[in-house]
């Protein structure tokens, strides 16, 4: 194993994570590898994204036009419920 030194480090952050890893049992040590850990065990913003938009999910899609459609639609449901009543 290497050792990692991480400098210029608030008081109060080193003091809060402490805490948080004296609440998970385990030394500060162990939880900073574990944050390390998990992040890089996520893909970046950036690998994501990259991932995301090379496999698009069919059309594009105009949100306003579904809306208006879904309005439209439930207007003529409501109307023919209504039959007579209708205004």
């Amino acid at each position: 194993m290497v050792f990692i030194q991480v400098r210029n480090v608030d008081e109060g952050l080193r003091e809060s994570a402490k805490r948080r890893a004296a609440e998970l049992g385990v030394d500060l040590s162990t939880y900073v590898r574990n944050l390390i850990q998990r992040d890089v065990a996520r893909p970046s913003i950036n690998a994501w994204l990259d991932e995301v938009l090379a496999d698009p999910i069919g059309d594009p899609f105009d949100a306003a036009e579904a809306i208006a459609d879904a309005r439209a639609d439930r207007e003529s449901e409501i109307r023919r419920s209504l039959g007579d009543f209708a205004c």
